[in-house]
């Protein structure tokens, strides 16, 4: 059956009829067009994209993570109450009261000094110090423990490097602080935060001279700091002179005072 629009070509040969079958008209940009559209998702599928290096399940870097703590609950209880104290602290007076800055920051001081003596010391370094009092005669003994090493070289058994350094380094910054706070509050004259800081002060520094009397290895570390110290200011005052410019104000004020001590005057002379 033919459509209108179809058109149909025949040929005559010798008076016979030879119909040619009908040809739809085609369109050869559109064609084209779906060739090249093919061709190319064929060669964009075959292209290989550059691959990138970030993987979305990389761990954090190590001063953001405790993937290497044996007792990361241990090393964030060890800096939480610490970190809330100070930020009420910095931060309290602009939404309360000073009375309420002073008790709660009292109070986190003291759930700090808690956590830090009883338990973060004993599970991260192995350490722990507490007092004893005789039920006889009513004297208090001081007693500093240490965990007893179990390798040859000497390394407790209950710590690792990672949760050794977080632990020191927290200490010993954390009275350094405190310490920079004071000083800040002295110069401007606040009395109202001398009793926060005096006891933050107490507690932070309590622990740290409780944990150094427990740990020979920082009591070591310490006196080798403070004699290198001594030994490079020696040598920088040797090497400046420093000692033969103190001799030679000394020697010169000496020879000043004898000389005005004893003038030399001559008799039967007149000036």
């Amino acid at each position: 059956m033919m459509h209108e629009n179809d058109l149909e070509f025949v040929t005559e040969v010798d008076g016979k009829v030879i119909p040619h079958p009908s040809s739809q008209p085609t369109n050869s940009v559109l064609s084209n067009m779906k060739a090249g559209g093919v061709d190319g998702g064929s060669s964009l599928n075959n292209s290989s994209a550059p691959t990138s290096s970030y993987t979305p399940g990389s761990s954090l870097p190590l001063g953001a993570s405790f993937n290497q703590s044996a007792h990361p609950t241990a090393c964030l209880f060890h800096i939480l109450f610490k970190g809330i104290a100070f930020t009420v602290y910095m931060l309290g007076s602009k939404a309360m009261e000073g009375i309420m800055v002073t008790v709660l920051c009292i109070l986190l001081l003291a759930a700090d000094f808690w956590v830090v003596k009883n338990v973060t010391g004993r599970l991260l370094v192995g350490l722990r110090w507490w007092n004893k009092v005789d039920p006889v005669t009513g004297a208090t003994s001081w007693i500093f423990e240490s965990a007893a090493p179990t390798s040859p070289d000497g390394t407790n058994a209950t710590t690792n490097s990672f949760d050794s350094k977080f632990f020191w380094g927290v200490l010993y910054i954390t009275p350094i602080l405190w310490a920079l706070c004071f000083m800040s509050a002295m110069l401007w004259l606040r009395f109202n935060c001398f009793v926060t800081l005096a006891i933050a002060l107490v507690l932070s520094f309590s622990n740290v001279y409780g944990y150094y009397k427990c740990s020979a290895d920082q009591r070591a570390k310490l006196n080798d700091m403070f004699n290198a110290g001594a030994e490079m200011g020696m040598r920088t005052m040797i090497r400046n002179g420093v000692f033969g410019r103190l001799g030679g104000m000394f020697s010169g004020g000496n020879a000043q005072q004898q000389g005005a001590a004893a003038p030399q005057v001559q008799p039967g002379t007149f000036a």
